[in-house]
């Protein structure tokens, strides 16, 4: 059986997008045993592959707040210009397809804004609440 620090080391490497190969080699562990870690802790690395998603989204102001503030700043600029333009012109029908650009941008990535009644709430917080349960599950297995 390997030690907790293998695995952790397991599935920081496969979070990372490692191919199976280059980690064997890296902890000295069979292909074979990578194979069954894989699957075994598959929620464990998703995760963890979330989180590395989410600091590089960080890393390079990817966030959805980041990326609606540039959308927002840009068609307010050329809105206003829009309202300084005589329509006829051609500037502004190049105007009017930059607007329609990056105004389907920012819908893009507007994340939907939903409200939950009470039931719903408690929904949400019941499927929390097993998934956490179902990790907890999973760390112990990892301890043994």
């Amino acid at each position: 059986m390997k030690d907790n620090e293998t695995k952790t080391r397991f599935m920081e490497l496969r979070a990372q997008g490692l191919p199976l190969k280059k980690i064997a080699a890296e902890i000295k562990v069979s292909k074979t045993t990578l194979i069954n870690w894989d699957r075994d802790f598959k929620g464990e690395i998703d995760n963890l592959r979330a989180v590395e998603l989410e600091a590089m989204y960080d890393k390079y102001d990817l966030s959805t707040r980041k990326k609606v503030e540039f959308f927002g700043d840009i068609l307010s600029r050329i809105q206003r210009e829009l309202e300084t333009r005589d329509l006829s012109s051609i500037s502004t029908e190049k105007l009017f397809v930059m607007y329609a650009h990056f105004y389907r941008e920012a819908k893009h990535t507007l994340p939907e804004i939903a409200f939950r009644d009470e039931d719903e709430i408690k929904a949400v917080k019941a499927q929390r609440d097993e998934l956490n349960h179902l990790l907890s599950e999973s760390n112990k297995r990892i301890c043994e």
